[in-house]
């Protein structure tokens, strides 16, 4: 459940959760106050972990991704975020490397394309819209000075101070379960220094040069390549058909997806295919739906090459997906 969706709570109440995470669709929400879509490039040797605390008036998630992913998602309900790229590993967020010490700031409603490599590290912090008016204005900036994601590097300081206090806090906050009184005065503390972090970041990334028109158009085109793919899945897409359909060149197409997610379009349609393949799999029930036909059904033409891309991307056969989705909805 992320910030945004999460029912009302008292001032004095966090909601706490920390788990594993296994399967791409597991990250949809390790992010408050998001919506996630996230498909792995390559095959994930060790599972993930999120921890997230979270309030009325902000949230904070610590994780980490031992996989190489591709993200998409929206920031949604009015809440702003800023990311800290922890490493070793490292992000590329709408164009724009983010390496260890750099932050990402994503304004309320905006959109994020990119991809991580593995072991990439992450804390994020969400405050509601008054908190974010709030930091802008002790920034000395309006509602309209920050419209699109920024990423800029911090100096080494400012990002080991922020990180090592916001830690301080995650250990305080799991030390507090049993007394009110001492969670109060850590959700005081967690309150003020969020505020006063979202104020220096929104101040350092308003001097940062915003990034050039050209990356916000590669992100756009590849969000749109990415829309039609998804819609002709069943079809045998061969990627001029793309370009013919959006009507722009294969160099060009070829260069967003590369600047953007450091995936060819090529491949990345074949990753599309068999993300959706695996999601049915694991949602079929064996007994209307066999193996071969949700495969045929997501325009899978050589069942040989398919099973040998699915086991190196998820590291197992597609008859075992089906297997374990048929346990898991009894």
């Amino acid at each position: 459940m992320s910030a945004v969706d999460a029912p009302p709570i008292t001032p004095a109440e966090i909601q706490h959760s920390r788990r594993i995470i296994r399967e791409p669709d597991d990250f949809r929400d390790a992010v408050s106050g998001m919506s996630l879509t996230v498909d792995f490039q390559k095959r994930q040797e060790r599972v993930s972990m999120v921890e997230q605390f979270q309030t009325t008036n902000w949230a904070l998630d610590f994780g980490k991704a031992n996989v190489r992913t591709r993200v998409r998602g929206v920031l949604r309900g009015g809440w702003g975020s800023f990311c800290l790229t922890r490493g070793p590993g490292t992000a590329v967020w709408n164009g724009q490397s983010a390496g260890p010490g750099f932050a990402a700031l994503l304004p309320p409603n905006d959109e994020v394309d990119g991809f991580t490599t593995p072991e990439y590290a992450w804390l994020t912090a969400a405050i509601p819209p008054r908190v974010w008016r709030d930091s802008l204005t002790l920034a000395g900036l309006d509602e309209g000075s920050i419209p699109h994601l920024r990423v800029c590097s911090l100096p080494p300081p400012l990002f080991t101070r922020i990180d090592r206090r916001l830690r301080d806090l995650q250990w305080r906050i799991s030390q507090t379960a049993a007394s009110p009184i001492q969670e109060k005065s850590v959700q005081d503390d967690i309150t003020v220094f969020v505020s006063e972090c979202f104020a220096i970041l929104c101040g350092l990334t308003a001097r940062t040069a915003p990034p050039p028109s050209s990356l916000r158009n590669r992100t756009r085109l590849v969000r749109m390549a990415e829309t039609w793919m998804h819609d002709h899945l069943a079809e045998p897409v061969r990627i001029p058909d793309v370009c013919l359909a959006l009507r722009v060149s294969r160099r060009e197409l070829e260069y967003a997806f590369r600047t953007i997610i450091d995936q060819s379009p090529r491949d990345n349609f074949q990753a599309l295919r068999l993300h959706a393949v695996r999601r049915a799999l694991l949602r079929a029930d064996g007994a209307t739906n066999s193996l071969i036909q949700v495969a045929y059904a997501h325009g899978v033409t050589h069942l040989g090459r398919f099973a040998a891309n699915y086991r190196q991307l998820f590291g197992e056969n597609p008859g075992v997906t089906m297997r374990e989705g048929k346990f898991i909805g009894q």
